[in-house]
């Protein structure tokens, strides 16, 4: 079963399956220092987690493009949230896809190992579609080992690659030319952030 195949299944049970601690959403994307006015990239928005707080933050003209590569992902963060007005639902691979936006702030919460390139996709991504002095979150709200412990109980129905942590990771972005300008790496959260410099 592919990646696309695992989320289109799950879609219906995933909240049902997955509790977030709004502390620590709220933690996390103080460190993306969102504007009123941002327009934010949200990579793999699955069931669309994220889009409230986004909301909360976004009290100007700012808006989120919602991008996944299951549809039925996607359909279920429509169906929540589509009556805000402050997202736009796009199916899509972050990876594969040509993105022509131009985007304030791009998080990637809770998906970087369902990449194959993670580090060239994120790279891509900063040179391609973030703006100058924008930022880039890959985040997790939990720690990379209980990521990585996940993830190995779902061995072969999702081909997923392992979390380093978040200090090795900063260091191989860094190696492509990126600025890492923050890691925090705990039991509660896992967060690298990138400032396009």
């Amino acid at each position: 079963m592919n990646t696309t195949d695992y989320f289109n299944r799950m879609a219906e049970k995933w909240d049902d399956m997955f509790r977030v601690d709004p502390g620590v959403i709220n933690h996390i994307l103080d460190k993306a220092e969102i504007k009123p006015d941002n327009i934010i990239l949200d990579c793999g928005t699955g069931t669309g987690i994220l889009l409230p707080y986004y909301a909360e933050r976004l009290t100007g003209n700012g808006w989120v493009d919602a991008y996944d590569i299951s549809t039925g992902m996607l359909n279920k963060a429509h169906e929540k949230y589509a009556s805000a007005g402050k997202a736009r639902f796009i199916l899509g691979d972050i990876e594969r896809d040509t993105l022509f936006g131009a985007y304030d702030r791009i998080v990637m919460f809770c998906m970087l190992p369902h990449l194959n390139d993670p580090v060239a996709t994120v790279a891509k991504l900063v040179d391609n579609n973030l703006m100058p002095d924008g930022k880039l979150l890959i985040a997790f709200s939990c720690s990379k080992e209980k990521i990585n412990s996940c993830h190995r109980d779902i061995t072969g129905m999702l081909r997923s690659h392992f979390l380093d942590s978040a200090e090795e990771l900063a260091t191989r972005l860094r190696e492509t030319g990126l600025t890492t300008d923050y890691t925090e790496d705990n039991d509660s959260c896992y967060i690298i952030r990138i400032t396009n410099r």
